[in-house]
């Protein structure tokens, strides 16, 4: 397959600026793994770990290089792009992110490559966010992955970017598509089962930031508040919300806090001391985890984070 000459540009520059001709995403699904990638293949560039992980998963079987800019354990709302960033992601063939201003610090990055010419793919733009009646999903949370019917809503957009704008070859996507819709489908009904043992009167969350709205909606919870009530970790904690929270957590006897694997528990765990008898529990939620953490992959971390939950709800 003959790519448009503008293309191969921009993957000579990408190879040139990595120093690597093959890129490998972390896949979850048996029909990526293993897979040789092409070293003329369309290079992608995905913003986070769980976004890169899905792309791979419908670009499988080496049909793309694959990079992530924020590496695991990173921050998606503060990472700061680095020269090296900037370049992979003016050079991609199509970058894929999540939009709603998850990736505050690398919009006008990622803004400055569309401009250049880089079609851009925001799961965001494919999905209705919660308490959002803005179409630009300006004031819209933007953990968006929490509810797997929307990445599945947005995946035949994926399909078509990939296709249309990254140039992967139309029958092996669709392929790709149809099985990770069926792993997708699969987990979300075991999550749905291991959640199914919290009775009704515990589904009650609290977390380090407002990350689990969609989780809640989606699987039958209440978030009944947040150390820091945004859903940007770039916001701040206030001592007279932290008191209320504590007030609220007592009222209702919440028997855990959730808090993230990207960011320090300290604030978390000063609240739990001060409630007493309240567990801290560390969820994946902005970023996957290592290997071997069981959220490794988008899927992963959707059943660790439920087993999680359970654990400490039930």
């Amino acid at each position: 397959m003959q790519l448009p000459r503008m293309q191969l540009s921009r993957r000579a520059a990408l190879v040139l600026s990595m120093g690597v001709i093959a890129l490998v995403a972390a896949c979850g699904d048996d029909t990526t793994s293993g897979a040789d990638t092409d070293a003329d293949a369309p290079a992608i560039v995905a913003t986070t770990g769980i976004w890169a992980d899905v792309t791979g998963n419908i670009a499988c079987d080496g049909l793309a290089q694959l990079e992530t800019v924020i590496p695991i354990g990173g921050d998606p709302h503060s990472f700061e792009p680095s020269l090296q960033d900037r370049e992979v992601l003016e050079n991609a063939d199509l970058i894929v992110a999540n939009g709603l201003a998850l990736e505050e610090s690398l919009e006008d990055t990622i803004d400055a490559a569309e401009e250049g010419g880089v079609p851009v793919f925001r799961f965001a733009d494919h999905m209705t966010p919660i308490d959002s009646d803005d179409p630009e999903h300006a004031n819209g949370d933007p953990h968006v992955w929490f509810d797997p019917t929307r990445v599945e809503a947005a995946l035949p957009a994926l399909r078509d970017a990939l296709v249309e704008q990254a140039g992967l070859e139309a029958g092996r996507v669709d392929d790709c598509l149809g099985a990770y819709l069926s792993s997708l489908a699969a987990t979300d009904a075991e999550v749905i089962s291991l959640l199914d043992s919290v009775p009704v009167e515990r589904r009650k969350l609290v977390t380090n930031h407002d990350a689990l709205s969609y989780f809640a909606e989606h699987y039958g919870f209440d978030v009944l508040g947040a150390v820091i009530p945004a859903p940007s970790t770039l916001a701040e904690a206030n001592p007279a919300d932290l008191q209320a929270l504590a007030q609220i957590i007592d009222d209702v006897d919440v028997t855990a806090i959730f808090a993230e694997s990207q960011h320090s528990s300290t604030d978390v765990d000063a609240l739990a001391e001060a409630v007493g008898e309240v567990e801290v529990v560390t969820l994946f939620t902005d970023s996957l985890g290592p290997p071997e953490s069981g959220a490794d992959t988008y899927l992963g971390l959707l059943e660790t984070d439920a087993r999680l939950i359970v654990e400490a709800l039930s």
